[in-house]
């Protein structure tokens, strides 16, 4: 095949595109006016701008430009709409998704201020536990917390020294111990001693038995809990997987059942006489319990399995392959979840907040994150940064995920992107808490990255992510509907504008009307945007529902209009009505905040 000579190459099938040097990618200048995107007049040592805004003033060598244009290192596109921070921005199809390099600056990547947050000092210190010893850590937390519920509360039926972790053999003694190991696979322990030991002797032979009510409770995870803790999981690990792994082993099984019975307490306002019979297991005295309180009968339960799950931690967790397993992963964030749901609850004070730092000592011990290869421990990971994203955001505190991805945005398919704005709205929840103090200098640049993050991800999305209904907005104040399918793009366009709200709400600001203007211009946006997906997304979508309510709340904060906050107010209200988490004080929270700012 004939080679054509230099210059005589034209674009196939495409139309023709303009020059370098008009602007299609820029490969002069300094890195820091390229990454603010403005025009450099590449004064050296110092550029003109970067001298005027006194700030630092960096310019690539010529090998490494040359170099990170051959391997294709960038991230975001170049090319600009005035209305790129608007989720009526153009969208990218799907068809040209793997060509978007073509019109992204190669220097992006090396500056991507997406891959470079600055990590929480919280999950940096020399006081976390090493990697073998984080699940015992972990466990002394939650049977401290319970011990103490016991004795405060008078729990009657369970017995706190079946708690304590001093009972199981230390790490590295022999695993088979009778009088430890739990009795449904206490027969294989007391059986001969195979050749080939088996890989998970804290597992079970075969699928645990359920009872009836038992299996309504497995059921109901199934079809209710799951998808929530799936929504932005395709592969549907906690519906799916979970589930799979449970019937085979004790202490998983009794935290989905844990979770599903408290999630139903929620739901449930049936009398006891008519509620469905109550779960019984070995030992429960549960029944006696309810009678005597009169409460709902689901509480109770929850709280049997809750505690019958730690029993069997307590006992299994001298197994040095179940501190490592998949199991111990998946039982992890059942916990956490049902700790969730119990937040609000009489025995609750303030466990599940604590108890997220030890969720996160065992992902660090196991090396686990957003990229990991296993899916269920990349889909824990991912479900434990929601979790963690709203208690920072309420507590006023940093994040906890030291991990940065890795991948780059071109290279992300739609359910990744998806999953992607989850870790940027952390690191923007990150930038708000109280316990960061810089100079404002510093705050503002910490700012502006954070924005270009959100709009580098917002650029990249394609078509899938745009409205199917989307009407244009009323002559009132008044919000207009937007519709976005699936259910898990609708909520990644919640949690981008939830984490711009944050971020420019917490940025100081030394510009003038028009930098004002500017910022409230995106400020309604944001607040029409979630407004308008919310009020989609009601009914009885639960797992919309859990993101509504983050975006809802934010969207409250920063609404001006009082037809705008009452219009949100009411959102927020039929949200939790749907929810029933978190408690309806969180409607009083805002409109305290509210009157605390006239």
């Amino acid at each position: 095949m004939p080679v054509q000579p230099t210059g005589a190459h034209k674009p196939r099938n495409r139309k023709p595109r303009p020059s370098r040097a008009r602007g299609l990618r820029t490969t002069t200048g300094c890195l820091t006016c390229r990454k603010r995107r403005i025009k450099c007049d590449e004064s050296k040592p110092r550029c003109g701008p970067c001298v005027k805004s006194d700030k630092e003033c960096d310019y690539a060598s010529a090998a490494s430009t040359a170099e990170e244009y051959v391997l294709g290192e960038h991230s975001t596109p170049h090319q600009r709409t005035p209305s790129a921070t608007s989720t009526s921005a153009s969208f990218k199809s799907p068809a040209t998704r793997r060509s978007i390099g073509e019109d992204i600056d190669s220097q992006v990547l090396a500056n991507s201020p997406e891959l470079r947050f600055d990590l929480s000092p919280l999950t940096l210190t020399t006081s976390l536990p090493s990697p073998n010893s984080a699940p015992f850590d972990w466990y002394d937390l939650l049977a401290e917390d319970a011990i103490n519920n016991i004795r405060k509360h008078n729990l009657g039926g369970f017995d706190e020294i079946c708690l304590s972790r001093r009972q199981s053999p230390v790490p590295g003694t022999p695993e088979i111990d009778t009088g430890l190991i739990d009795p449904q696979i206490q027969a294989r322990a007391q059986s001969p001693v195979a050749e080939t030991p088996p890989i998970a002797p804290w597992n079970a032979d075969e699928r645990i038995s359920l009872t009836n009510d038992e299996l309504t409770l497995f059921q109901y995870y199934v079809n209710v809990v799951g998808p929530i803790l799936d929504l932005f999981d395709p592969l549907r690990h906690f519906a799916i997987v979970v589930p799979r792994l449970a019937i085979f082993n004790v202490g998983l099984l009794k935290s989905l059942l844990a979770v599903a019975a408290r999630h139903r307490a929620l739901h449930s306002t049936t009398p006891l006489a008519e509620s469905s019979p109550i779960v019984q297991t070995p030992g429960s005295n549960v029944a006696g319990q309810t009678e005597a309180s009169g409460s709902n009968p689901f509480s109770h339960i929850a709280t049997q399995y809750y505690y019958e799950t730690l029993q069997y931690l307590g006992r299994n967790l001298f197994y040095p392959s179940y501190s490592r397993s998949s199991e111990i992963i998946a039982t992890t964030i059942l916990i956490s979840t049902y700790e969730m749901f119990d937040s609000e609850g009489s025995y609750s004070d303030g466990a599940w907040e604590r108890h997220l730092r030890g969720v996160f000592w065992i992902q660090r011990s196991q090396d686990n994150n957003g990229e990991s290869r296993d899916g269920i421990r990349r889909a824990v990971w991912w479900a434990w940064v929601r979790q963690d994203i709203w208690v920072a955001f309420r507590e006023s505190r940093r994040t906890l995920t030291i991990w940065r991805p890795t991948k780059r945005l071109m290279d992300l398919t739609p359910d990744e992107l998806a999953t992607r704005i989850v870790y940027i709205a952390a690191r923007c929840v990150d930038f708000a808490a109280n316990e960061k103090h810089y100079e404002m200098g510093r705050r503002i640049e910490q700012g502006e990255r954070l924005l270009q993050a959100l709009d580098d991800w917002h650029r990249a999305l394609p078509q899938s992510f745009e409205p199917i209904y989307a009407p244009p907005p009323p002559d009132s104040d008044l919000f207009s509907p937007i519709w976005i399918h699936p259910p898990s793009y609708a909520a990644a366009i919640q949690m981008f504008h939830f984490a711009r709200i944050v971020v420019l709400i917490n940025q100081p600001s030394m510009g003038g009307t028009n930098a004002f203007r500017q910022r409230q211009r995106l400020l309604d946006e944001s607040v029409s945007h979630i407004c308008g997906i919310a009020m989609m997304h009601q009914g009885q979508n639960l797992p919309s529902a859990f993101v509504n309510f983050q975006a809802l709340y934010a969207a409250g904060l920063c609404v001006q209009s009082p037809i705008r906050q009452t219009a949100v107010l009411q959102l927020l209200a039929k949200t939790l009505e749907i929810a029933h988490f978190p408690s309806k004080t969180l409607l009083e929270d805002l409109t305290n905040s509210r009157r605390n700012e006239m």
